[in-house]
């Protein structure tokens, strides 16, 4: 198979992202082992062959798309905790927590979506690994450029992630009805805080 070739020309590149669009939609909807590239090239108005033009395969049309989606969400949320100014830690919490809500609100069938690849795949699982190292990382910088430096920041971080998508997950996917949301949030945005102040 001949090697694929980074789209140069304006037409190139749109043909390209509606390629990954359309795979994006596919594996949303029908997740990844239900999709395959002949109804890819077909949603996005394509032949087959233009798909292998772009891509490889499917895996990596997968990965790009996926990639596509939570780097521009995580763009627009990274621009959201920067405007926060003065900064304190508590602001920025609120702020954080706010902006991933609602970024993240409708992403629940998304997101398990690759949460199941990321379990078949090593591939997409070292791949997205990855990914997600960067956007901690950008959390550590915001919160460096602040003042606020720790010992064993990665994991603190980490654990603050995981807080922060349970609360959205307990707001967009499963809402218990036993649970007042504000109280659970504000018990989220507290142990944020014991977490980043020690």
């Amino acid at each position: 198979m001949a090697d694929t070739r980074v789209p140069i020309q304006k037409r190139s590149i749109e043909k390209k992202q509606k390629i990954l669009t359309a795979g994006f939609e596919l594996f949303t909807e029908k997740g990844y082992y239900k999709t395959n590239t002949i109804e890819i090239a077909k949603r996005a108005g394509v032949s087959t062959g233009a798909v292998y033009s772009y891509f490889k395969d499917k895996r990596e049309i997968y990965i790009a798309s996926f990639e596509n989606y939570l780097d521009n969400l995580s763009d627009r949320l990274f621009r959201e905790l920067e405007k926060i100014s003065p900064f304190n830690l508590s602001s920025f919490v609120d702020g954080w927590i706010a902006a991933y809500l609602e970024l993240y609100a409708n992403s629940g069938r998304t997101l398990g979506q690759l949460r199941m690849m990321i379990i078949d795949d090593e591939e997409i699982k070292h791949h997205f690994s990855a990914s997600e190292s960067k956007y901690f990382s950008k959390v550590i910088e915001i919160l460096g450029e602040n003042g606020i430096i720790h010992d064993n920041i990665h994991e603190k971080i980490y654990a603050c992630c995981v807080l922060v998508d349970t609360l959205r997950q307990e707001n967009s996917v499963f809402s218990h009805s036993e649970l007042n949301f504000t109280v659970f949030k504000q018990q989220i945005k507290s142990a944020i805080i014991a977490l980043l102040s020690n």
